[in-house]
């Protein structure tokens, strides 16, 4: 589905780092949930982000791997957690295709 366009100004307002995941565990009370610790580099250090990605990927897996984030994303809370950002991913039918990047990328490089 084709959303509306945003303008440049409010594209800038997200700030995408690379960050890697360095504890993943399922939420208590979700089989979809997975609290993420990821390292976001030096701006913002080590955040917990929950990912819905639960149904379809193993915590074990996702440790060590690296990611894009939403870092600046509006803290929300899920279940008894808060997130504080956002594990960008692909959409196939409403499953979630994890981007994993190279591990040589260092933690906090700004996405464009």
């Amino acid at each position: 589905m084709k959303k509306p366009l945003v303008t440049f100004s409010d594209f800038q307002k997200f700030d995408f780092k690379i960050g890697k995941v360095k504890e993943a565990a399922f939420v208590e009370g979700s089989r979809n949930l997975i609290a993420l610790r990821v390292d976001l580099g030096q701006d913002y250090g080590v955040v917990e982000i929950i990912a819905g990605v639960g149904k379809y990927y193993k915590a074990p897996d996702l440790i060590g791997k690296k990611f894009i984030f939403v870092a600046n994303l509006e803290p929300k809370k899920m279940l008894d957690k808060i997130s504080n950002g956002m594990m960008l991913a692909a959409d196939e039918n409403g499953k979630p295709l994890l981007l994993p990047l190279k591990k040589s990328l260092k933690n906090g490089l700004i996405v464009r």
